[in-house]
């Protein structure tokens, strides 16, 4: 099963480093975590029946949905506990040690319940019991947000780091230079921050910086982070930004451009199928982040702001054109859920779908 990231780079919007807004409505952020891909859907389809959750990402392993929280950082995760490869036990555990800002709800079945158990020690919220009730889900989910103060002095500064990377590719090397040092200084000041979550940051940083150059550059050997003193933090970023800057330029060639005109053909032609990322990488024979790199940097926009273009685009044609009821068509160009479809295609036209349809037939 592969992951799926519904709302690409979803973060918090404002000042508010808990949901964004959607049509002026606060949406707080839900990934699903769910190999059985019937299962997955029925459940994303319950939180948004409640207008305060969006579902932002689905993954079918615990591993996949480790990759999406850091770079979509979701509020709320809802887990199966038992699935192929690293299990809801698993991810459960490592958003506790890592210390992300992330509530963690456990999906089980009945004969599971002795092993979702263990997954207490690791604070996630609740227990959910399948076949999973809405009003259970609604219980849950209102829990979660009551859990929210607990980290919310710690994930705007998660959010700064993943900020940082989602323009990098946009930026020129003072730019680059720059806002990595204002990154750097603005976990190190921090009042609000413990030593220890100052540690827990400045090694997200690291580690997300070591992996984007290892994107472009495989044969890079990475740089650790070995001690959290002010002065050797700025000379270890430093050297990272150094390396990124060397290495940036050396990727975007016309074999590369070539593989990302391919894609964007692919797009308009299959958008009404499920494609995700790994999808495209598998076509193409290209690392996930090195794709997602270049699809940026040649499109200006990430894969699933474009792919929600191209569906958009469809979209709009069917309701001028054609009979088929609003949920029709969401289904076929490629949406799985109707509210979902509603809400981007709000977003891009600037009115709802019958709203457009009506325009269009005066």
């Amino acid at each position: 099963m592969k992951l799926r990231c519904i709302h690409p780079q979803a973060r918090a919007c404002g000042t508010h480093p808990h949901y964004h807004k959607s049509d002026g409505v606060s949406m707080y952020q839900v990934m699903v975590v769910e190999d059985e891909h019937w299962i997955r859907s029925a459940i994303a389809k319950m939180v948004e029946t409640d207008g305060a959750y969006e579902v932002v990402a689905e993954a079918g392993n615990g591993e996949e949905a480790l990759e999406l929280i850091y770079n979509i950082w979701p509020t709320i995760v809802i887990t199966d506990i038992m699935m192929p490869g690293q299990d809801g036990l698993w991810l459960a555990r490592e958003i506790c040690e890592r210390k992300l800002p992330v509530i963690a709800v456990i999906l089980t079945g009945y004969n599971e319940f002795e092993y979702a158990r263990q997954a207490l020690r690791y604070n996630v919220s609740d227990f959910l019991l399948k076949p999973v009730m809405e009003d259970e889900l609604s219980k849950a989910l209102e829990n979660a947000r009551e859990k929210i103060p607990q980290f919310s002095h710690l994930r705007q500064f998660f959010l700064a780091i993943q900020q940082f990377f989602d323009k990098i590719t946009d930026m020129d090397p003072h730019t680059l230079f720059n806002e990595q040092a204002q990154v750097v200084q603005l976990i190190a000041v921090a009042n609000s921050l413990q030593e220890s979550e100052k540690a827990v940051l400045f090694k997200t940083f690291s580690g997300k910086f070591n992996d984007l150059i290892q994107t472009i550059n495989p044969a890079f050997g990475r740089l650790a982070l070995a001690s959290t003193r002010t002065d050797q933090i700025g000379s270890h970023f430093l050297a990272l930004t150094e390396h990124w800057q060397q290495y940036y330029n050396t990727v975007f060639n016309g074999e590369m451009r070539q593989i990302i005109r391919k894609a964007c053909d692919y797009l308009q032609t299959h958008f009404a199928q499920d494609i995700s990322v790994p999808d495209m990488t598998q076509r193409f024979h290209i690392s996930v982040s090195q794709f997602s790199l270049l699809f940026k940097k040649y499109t200006g926009q990430s894969f699933v702001n474009y792919l929600n273009g191209v569906r958009i685009r469809q979209a709009k044609h069917h309701l001028v054109e054609g009979e088929l009821k609003v949920y029709e068509i969401a289904e076929n160009v490629g949406f799985h859920s109707l509210p979902h479809f509603n809400r981007v295609f709000k977003q891009l036209v600037g009115v709802s779908p019958n709203e457009y349809r009506k325009s269009m037939s005066v």
